[in-house]
């Protein structure tokens, strides 16, 4: 069941989606295995009845433009764009695209990331608190980078936070992100997973709202499921769901024990108010501290490194220049781009 597409060796399915599936792909001059995802540019289109050309290439998203308004492989070439652009440590990396306009299948080749998720919401087994705080911090530097691409994520949770074999989280599945101009971008449209999506993304006053505070949001209940092993609102009815979103205080169990530090930042996190809940380079700092505090630092660079390493971006001027060469984690400087992810 070996197929040859260029320089890649299909092997087995390791995944599957509504539109394809995931197979595992060896490329023989680099003795190395992908991830490649393998689309049926026809199922997506016939969802809606009717083809529609694909937008051209890199093109933007509207600012701020509804995603949902987006036909499924409009969607795909959306994500695709997103991807080119980004080289992160703490993101999934596209290696190419193979596209032939005379060919059904459109096919992706990633990274090849064989411990899946960090975790499965819910779990009776939630992550050690060290554990979600070093899982925290490679989400934090993965969103900075992002925000400073001018891109928002808008489907942050543990099944799209993909665990490298060098042990460092990344980001994945662009398909309901945002690209935007500025220094924010303001929303209107729902997007993501309901139990993730923040009040103000559900509210019905019609006014928009922050994309950076969405992303500290779901970050937060992602947080919470990590030390927890379930979302801080739950209901099987969608507008039972919301209401609890929007109106209930975040409620911490007893079991398992978890310091009072890092509740204070889920609640921080958590803040129904967009405008007062902290921002990215808050929570960075935040980490930063209790990482030290319990002398863990960072796992992957030497002591003097550790010391001397200094902020990514100066407070909430995430400029370009903030962004780190070449987009790699400067805080990382250890560790070459994925190098280790094969």
């Amino acid at each position: 069941d070996c197929v040859q597409l260029n320089q890649y060796k299909l092997q087995n399915e390791i995944g599957k989606g509504a539109y394809g599936v995931v197979r595992l792909a060896y490329n023989e001059s680099e003795d190395r295995h992908y991830a490649m995802k393998v689309l049926s540019k026809k199922k997506l289109l016939k969802q809606y009845g009717f083809p529609r050309r694909p937008p051209p290439r890199g093109s933007q998203a509207a600012q701020g433009g509804p995603a949902k308004q987006l036909l499924p492989l409009e969607r795909v070439y959306q994500e695709i764009a997103i991807l080119k652009k980004l080289d992160h440590v703490n993101v999934v990396k596209l290696i190419e695209v193979l596209d032939d306009p005379a060919e059904d299948n459109l096919y992706l080749v990633f990274d090849l990331l064989r411990k899946g998720p960090v975790m499965e919401v819910p779990c009776d087994k939630p992550l050690s608190e060290e554990q979600a705080r070093l899982y925290l911090r490679d989400v934090i530097l993965g969103l900075e980078y992002l925000h400073c691409q001018k891109i928002i994520h808008r489907d942050i949770k543990p099944s799209n936070l993909l665990l490298g074999d060098d042990g460092h989280v990344k980001i994945a599945d662009f398909g309901v992100s945002n690209q935007f101009e500025g220094n924010d971008a303001q929303l209107s449209s729902t997007a993501g997973t309901p139990a993730f999506m923040a009040p103000e993304a559900i509210s019905d006053s019609g006014q928009s709202f922050s994309g950076k505070a969405l992303d500290v949001w779901a970050t937060g209940v992602t947080l919470y499921c990590f030390v927890y092993g379930k979302c801080p609102f739950i209901d099987d009815y969608i507008l039972a769901l919301h209401r609890k979103i929007k109106n209930e205080a975040v409620v911490f169990p007893e079991e398992p024990e978890v310091s009072e530090e890092l509740k204070d930042l889920i609640l921080k996190m958590l803040d129904k108010d967009p405008e007062t809940r902290i921002g990215v380079s808050d929570i960075k700092i935040l980490v930063k501290s209790m990482l030290r505090k319990r002398s863990f630092g960072n796992p992957f660079e030497p002591q003097a490194r550790r010391e001397e390493r200094s902020m990514s971006a100066p407070g909430s001027l995430l400029t370009k220049e903030g962004c780190g060469e070449g987009g790699k984690s400067p805080e990382l400087p250890g560790v070459q781009e994925d190098e280790a992810a094969s």
